[in-house]
């Protein structure tokens, strides 16, 4: 801009040292922007080859068409003493580019990372049991088939293994995504993920660490990198750009037909071809999406929705139908109701949570915790058998407290509340009592946000039998939800499969691994967790449980950041039209070029500062605005 400076004031007609030196000035812009060009345009290019072979016309060719002709018709400018060029305005162009893909990358590091493996969620070091059964602490890594390992109280297995020895009562939520106590018997196949509650056990590693059911489970469905949203037709930029190209192209080549009959000069054909071709390279174009959606994802970040890439956040405007896991995912794993059903007097509450605090089963805490008991009495001939229940004496009265078959209680006495409840029961003095009912715990807000999403399609998909849950959830649904209990990762992913056969955009809402090829297929893969630092499935965005009542504001956000966007679109063609009218005329100056192109791209900047003024303070003002347009 600086070289270019002199001859935008007259020094080439009034200065008669820089008119013998306007060479030196010339080429030496040229060299200075050789390493502009080049870094700038590789990356456009490519993109641009890539999509034309998959017959997309994506932004990446008006963009690339835009340098190549700035460049080139300048260097045949400076070569033939015509004039100066355009080097100027190519550099600012760049630069504008480069704040662009800048945005993006500086968006993307102030985002948690979503490159997480599930091998986080194991131990680092393993306990091998050796030859001479000694203990040794190994890598995860060093892991193979055949090893002998132990497995303590609250830890992973790693690894798809064979029960050898001990008593296994297993918790698959990681896996299933349902939090139910899964007993093993020796001999018995136990999957990588499932964690041990309760004593020490030996298993033996039937399959290494990656070919695990989990790491399956994984991997099953994940996105081809080579599959990049550059060439999706649905994007923003792509659906543009497949009537902006082709309109330049048409009116360039019309302009030059004009001129054809109109002027005997043919470098006055080729230069208004390629006037109209340079002022409408579409800088302000590429700005208006990663300003805009990148100051959103941040903006939501705060509000505890994390979004992966402004690309995720263009796709989620679109979604028509949203998919929810029940169990994690709109319900509180930490936290249960809990219902007496039968009849207990206070001094038999007390007799019950006496027993209940010998044992560490998480059953029996969460119901003394319930009972609200302090004062205990003595124990005698405390007994508890993992998986099945727990006994003793209180007070000279047998006590039991365990699962159905422990307690040979008969179908007859709980067939009103169905069978596919947890459920434990209670026996005092060989008399049964009642039982303690555990059903789920729906997040706060769970009713209202689904009555403000009735404009959506919603389907609630979960391995859960539970009936009466599933009776709940459609009192609470709107009438067109659908709702299927019993679904596998299979069923879950061949539901994503089917509604998008019939053109809906799907998103996904899941919290297990489970649920990882459903999300992965999905058009945007939610997952939902307690914080961020935890540790979730592969996907596209990241909720904080606590902040799933207000998916309906962020969709409704995201549809107004599309708005915004097309207004910044609207913006850039006013100054294209300007700048068209210029160059089919003959009259588009270095000059004129140099003030319209950058002019153009601050506009797009200055409305992106607005929106994100004093933290997104006037976005109420902005969403009232383009709802009401």
């Amino acid at each position: 801009m600086l070289l270019a400076i002199p001859e935008y004031v007259g020094a080439l007609q009034e200065d008669m040292w820089f008119m013998e030196n306007r060479n030196f000035f010339r080429y030496l812009m040229i060299v200075l922007s050789l390493p502009v060009v080049i870094f700038s345009i590789t990356d456009h290019i490519k993109y641009a080859i890539l999509g034309l072979k998959k017959h997309i016309l994506n932004i990446n060719v008006p963009i690339s068409i835009g340098i190549l002709v700035l460049f080139l018709w300048s260097c045949y400018e400076v070569f033939f003493d015509l004039g100066s060029g355009y080097f100027d305005s190519l550099s600012s162009f760049s630069l504008f580019l480069l704040i662009s893909r800048m945005f993006q990358v500086h968006t993307h590091n102030q985002i948690l990372s979503f490159d997480k493996n599930y091998k986080s969620f194991y131990p680092v070091l393993i306990t091998k049991i050796c030859n001479d059964e000694k203990e040794e602490k190994v890598l995860l890594s060093s892991l193979k088939k055949g090893d002998l390992i132990l497995i303590r109280n609250e830890e992973i297995v790693p690894a798809d293994s064979i029960l050898i020895k001990g008593n296994a009562v297993l918790d698959n939520s990681f896996i299933t995504g349902e939090s139910y106590f899964i007993p093993k018997k020796v001999g018995e196949r136990i999957y990588a993920g499932s964690k041990q509650k309760g004593e020490a056990i030996l298993i033996k590693v039937i399959k290494n660490v990656d070919h695990s059911y989990l790491s399956l489970l994984w991997n099953k469905n994940k996105p081809n990198p080579s599959s990049s949203y550059q060439f999706d037709l649905s994007s923003i930029s792509n659906r543009f750009s497949q009537y902006f190209t082709p309109t330049i192209l048409i009116i360039s080549i019309l302009t030059g037909i004009y001129w054809w009959f109109f002027s005997n000069d043919t470098s006055k054909i080729f230069q208004t071809i390629f006037s109209v071709l340079i002022i409408t390279c579409p800088c302000a174009l590429v700005l208006s999406v990663p300003l805009i959606f990148g100051s959103i994802i941040r903006f939501f970040s705060k509000k505890g929705f994390y979004i992966k890439d402004i690309f995720t956040m263009e796709r989620i405007s679109s979604v028509r139908t949203l998919i929810f896991d029940k169990t994690g995912t709109i319900t509180d794993m930490n936290k249960e109701k809990i219902s007496f059903v039968g009849n207990m007097e206070h001094e038999e509450k007390k007799i019950i949570a006496s027993l209940l605090k010998n044992s560490n089963h998480p059953l029996s805490q969460k119901i003394l915790s319930e009972l609200s008991i302090k004062d205990f009495y003595v124990i005698k001939n405390f007994r508890e058998i993992i998986g099945k229940g727990l006994e003793g004496i209180v007070k000279n009265i047998p006590v039991k407290i365990g699962s159905q078959k422990y307690l040979n209680i008969t179908n007859n006495t709980i067939n009103e509340h169905g069978i596919n409840q947890t459920k434990v029961f209670i026996s005092i003095n060989n008399k049964f009592i009642g039982y303690f009912l555990f059903r789920n715990y729906y997040r706060k807000g769970i009713e209202k946000m689904f009555q403000d999403l009735k404009e959506y399609n919603i389907f609630i998909l979960s391995g859960d039998q539970n009936d009466l849950e599933k009776k709940y959830l459609k009192s609470i649904l709107p009438k067109s939800s659908k709702v299927f209990f019993s679904q596998s990762p299979e069923d879950k992913l061949n539901c994503v499969k089917q509604l998008q056969k019939k053109g809906e955009k799907v998103m996904m809402f899941g919290d297990g691994i489970n649920d990882c090829a459903a999300l992965n297929q999905s058009e945007v893969g939610i997952s939902v967790s307690e914080n961020p630092t935890s540790f979730f499935p592969t996907c596209d965005a990241f909720i904080e449980s606590s902040c799933l009542n207000k998916i309906y504001f962020f969709l409704k956000v995201s549809k107004v950041s599309v708005k915004l966007v097309f207004v910044n679109f609207m913006i850039s063609l006013f100054y294209n039209v300007i700048g068209i009218t210029f160059a089919m005329t003959g009259n588009l100056k270095p000059f004129i070029a140099a003030i319209l192109m950058p002019l153009s791209s601050f506009s797009v900047i200055f409305f992106f500062y607005y929106i994100y003024l004093d933290h997104f303070k006037k976005i109420n003002i902005l969403v009232y605005l383009v709802f009401s347009l």
